[in-house]
């Protein structure tokens, strides 16, 4: 039986994308948009989980881990608190009061189902003894450790929403191996899987930690640069370029030599409605590249 998450946001916008992050990493989900609702699903069903946010309202946040925790049948719940990215006052309060570990908005696919898997994999090994050694369910694409498919898909339309709602420019890059094909066939050990986990690593490499890799296909990785316009995603184009041209990108010794091709598509652009639009031009412009 998967288990069941609460998550609890007053925006409706962050409730949803609570809901779908943490359903696509394999969990039952429930949702409350304030504090009475958050006590009363609580009260009902006690969830494996809590992700409460501390813009809760009616009732706030730390009143309800206040209540939680004075109770011998409610304070095994354990509760991820959603913070502002600089309010450390509210981790501070929090994990006093007995959050286990904390959130930040804005918020990352990625952060938000790595913190819940751990949080779960923790309090459930403490209560049923599960052993340390059991591995989570895979979040990463294995080959790269970049994102997967399903996890671009949410970050994509998470970004976009965003963007439009604060006026904010966001970018896409989308970077092809051309010759995936050709290196594969140079070497049976696994070659071009080794190529892609380099490229994948000179990809972090040039892109700030805010931003998001992924692996799209199989010889292609998707970069979400949130709050970056053409400028801005220039530069990291340009990057890419002077490392792509120096072979310093992959480190090390790939033959045939990897063969990259690269595009970039920035919003706000009038031909882009969603984040599935962006991704469709992005990957257009690397068509007509071939």
């Amino acid at each position: 039986m998967s288990a069941l998450v609460l998550v609890a946001d007053p925006d409706p916008f962050n409730l949803l994308l609570l809901h779908e992050a943490c359903e696509a990493a394999g969990y039952d989900v429930a949702t409350a948009a304030d504090g009475h609702e958050v006590l009363a699903m609580v009260a009902r069903h006690t969830p494996d989980l809590l992700v409460l946010d501390t813009q809760m309202s009616e009732i706030d946040a730390f009143e309800i881990l206040r209540i939680l925790k004075a109770d011998i049948n409610l304070a095994v719940i354990p509760v991820l608190l959603v913070t502002d990215e600089g309010d450390l006052e509210a981790r501070r309060r929090g994990i006093e009061l007995g959050a286990e570990d904390y959130l930040t908005r804005p918020y990352r696919v990625f952060e938000i189902q790595q913190r819940v898997r751990n949080v779960l994999r923790a309090t459930r090994r403490d209560r049923l003894g599960i052993p340390e050694s059991v591995p989570p369910a895979d979040q990463y694409d294995p080959v790269t450790g970049a994102g997967t498919p399903s996890q671009l898909l949410i970050s994509l339309d998470y970004e976009h929403t965003r963007a439009e709602r604060y006026g904010h420019p966001l970018s896409c890059i989308v970077v092809r191996l051309a010759n995936a094909s050709e290196i594969a066939a140079a070497s049976q050990d696994g070659k071009a899987d080794r190529a892609m986990a380099l490229i994948g690593s000179g990809l972090k490499a040039c892109i700030r930690a805010v931003d998001h890799l992924f692996r799209l296909r199989r010889d292609e990785f998707c970069i979400l640069l949130p709050e970056t316009d053409g400028a801005g995603a220039s530069h990291v184009l340009r990057r890419l370029h002077r490392q792509i041209d120096s072979g310093e990108l992959w480190t090390e010794d790939i033959q045939p030599r990897p063969a990259l091709q690269i595009a970039l598509t920035s919003t706000p652009e009038t031909s882009v409605k969603s984040g599935d639009d962006l991704l469709k031009r992005t990957r257009h412009a690397l068509a007509r590249k071939d």
